[in-house]
């Protein structure tokens, strides 16, 4: 159940966030107040998509390969809503050289998809399978740490780690690609204990850069370890909210070990929406693919 609890919680912190992703804190309060759930039709964006296209991948090739990822996300262009210029522009000179090797873009496009690596792999192979994904688009050390930040931070929470041993682990992953980036994540972390998620998000920064949107998503779940009150403190930050709504809910999500633990008129709306993709089928599609992989050690209570 965890497992599939983090894909759900990923999905709805994506169409939590997704009508306030760039907005500003104060138009959100001046407009809402407090979000406290979905305020139109939930819709997902390309962090859902190409997340369960990773899966996808990986299923088709059996194993993680950032050409064959970057295929499967050209074949499904039109499927994939709000991409981000790095993506764009990687899988624009992925379409005129199959063997393009991305060495730039510091955005979180990379960080944002790598809850699938998690959802696939036991933890000894979480790291180059989630450096070979990141590399479908996006070259830059601080963006792959991003990736293994969220990738290890999933994985453990999955694994059934409380939130000190997942922070540990989502730091631990950003050293093997970024000091800098382990560093800040640690920085926003202990700032949560002086300090209020928003004046901490005041120093760390919630935007698109992986060294905003990053340790802002670990800001979050040391403060709010509730998978409802988590997905919404991000949600309401603005920002790349979409982003790291969805992050927070899949590591959030991945904590939870049985039903009933996220809200359940959410979970309805994984089937309800105003997506042109029908969540509720990505989610169990993914989920079938997840339960068929050999990847993952059974003996840990990930299920």
């Amino acid at each position: 159940m965890r497992i599939l609890n983090s894909m759900y919680g990923q999905a709805i912190g994506d169409m939590l966030g997704e009508p306030l992703e760039g907005l500003t804190r104060e138009q959100i309060k001046a407009r809402w107040h407090t979000v406290t759930g979905f305020i139109h039709p939930p819709s997902i964006t390309d962090d859902t998509v190409m997340t369960h296209l990773v899966v996808q991948s990986v299923c088709e090739s059996h194993k993680v390969d950032r050409c064959h990822i970057a295929g499967v996300f050209l074949k499904n262009r039109a499927r994939i809503p709000r991409m981000g210029p790095t993506t764009a522009h990687a899988l624009s000179c992925f379409a005129d050289d199959p063997g393009f090797m991305p060495t730039s873009g510091t955005t979180d496009g990379a960080a944002m998809r790598a809850p699938a690596i998690a959802w696939m792999f036991p933890e000894d192979r979480i790291i180059p399978a989630t450096i070979e994904s990141s590399l479908a688009t996006h070259g830059a050390d601080v963006a792959i740490a991003g990736a293994c930040a969220i990738a290890c931070a999933v994985s453990s929470a999955i694994n059934g780690a409380g939130i000190e041993g997942i922070i540990q682990a989502g730091i631990e992953g950003a050293i093997h690609a970024s000091n800098d980036l382990a560093t800040r994540i640690r920085e926003s972390v202990e700032l949560t204990s002086e300090k209020t998620l928003e004046e901490v998000i005041d120093t760390v920064g919630c935007g698109i850069e992986t060294m905003e949107a990053v340790p802002a998503t670990f800001a979050v779940i040391a403060s709010e370890q509730d998978f409802r009150s988590g997905v919404l403190a991000a949600a309401n930050l603005g920002g790349d909210a979409d982003t790291i709504a969805s992050m927070v809910g899949a590591i959030i999500g991945g904590m939870l070990p049985g039903r009933g633990a996220i809200p359940g008129e959410w979970i309805d709306a994984c089937g309800t929406g105003d997506s042109a993709e029908d969540v509720e089928t990505l989610i169990r599609e993914s989920w079938r693919c997840v339960s068929k992989l050999t990847f993952r050690d059974p003996s840990k209570p990930q299920n």
